[in-house]
């Protein structure tokens, strides 16, 4: 017997916010490989032969967009608009700050809320608009632990996150009709590019320590996630804010 699953999104179209790298990165890869075409966005220029280079594949395409500035924004969502079809929808990009809350300002405040909430509330609003017409569609909105739990210095990012976590529920409920699956997932510490250059050796091991599996997760392991919300097996689930964190928040 072949007990192998194999997952295939031919056929599709997905838009991955933030996919250069990272989490967001191996989610588009992730995609690319089951089979759909994936648009990826960034906030610096990147010439297309240098993408498909990257990526050693033209099924990819990308969208210049700073989700902070105003009409840059507004035309990601034209863009979006002009388009037949999106199956699939990964809220990834976001910023992060650490502060006090006693010392957050509001240009963080404006900063944080416009890429972390705005900006995924009215993607997610466009995508789902196109969504509805072919009655069908996938729609991942990237959290984080920090949407569970929280620690000092993570109030305005939690605000951010708890909120994605909100409107996730309330997308879920309201497009159910259509047949549009909406989840959100919260990875926990990943092992990205960034989180090697942000910790040292020591810091990163106090890290796992910290955590029941004794390791960060693979960003792979996250973009795992997201394949199967995203993907023809995943029939039921809608409305959930799914923690993958190696068992971190139950300590």
């Amino acid at each position: 017997m072949n007990n192998r699953v194999n997952i295939s999104l031919e056929g599709k179209l997905a838009i991955v916010t933030g996919g250069t790298r990272g989490i967001g990165k191996a989610i588009a890869e992730r995609l690319l490989v089951s089979g759909a075409k994936v648009i990826i966005t960034g906030r610096s220029f990147i010439d297309d032969t240098d993408l498909h280079n990257e990526f050693k594949t033209d099924k990819i395409s990308y969208c210049q967009c700073d989700f902070d500035n105003e009409v840059s924004f507004e035309l990601f969502l034209n863009f979006i608009q002009s388009l037949d079809r999106v199956d699939i929808l990964v809220n990834n990009a976001g910023i992060n700050k650490l502060d006090l809350i006693t010392d957050i300002n509001m240009g963080d405040y404006d900063v944080m809320t416009k890429v972390n909430l705005k900006a995924p509330l009215f993607v997610l609003k466009a995508v789902s608009n196109l969504m509805k017409v072919h009655g069908e569609g996938r729609i991942i909105n990237i959290t984080s632990i920090w949407s569970s739990v929280s620690r000092p210095e993570r109030g305005l990012y939690s605000l951010t996150k708890w909120g994605v976590a909100g409107f996730t529920k309330t997308a879920s409920i309201e497009l159910a009709k259509h047949n549009i699956l909406v989840n959100a997932v919260g990875p926990g510490f990943t092992l990205t590019e960034l989180t090697r250059k942000t910790n040292t050796i020591d810091e990163l091991k106090a890290l796992e320590e910290r955590i029941p599996l004794k390791r960060l997760a693979n960003p792979e392991e996250i973009a795992n996630l997201v394949l199967f919300l995203a993907s023809g097996f995943n029939t039921y689930i809608t409305g959930q804010n799914i923690i993958i964190d190696g068992g971190y928040t139950n300590i």
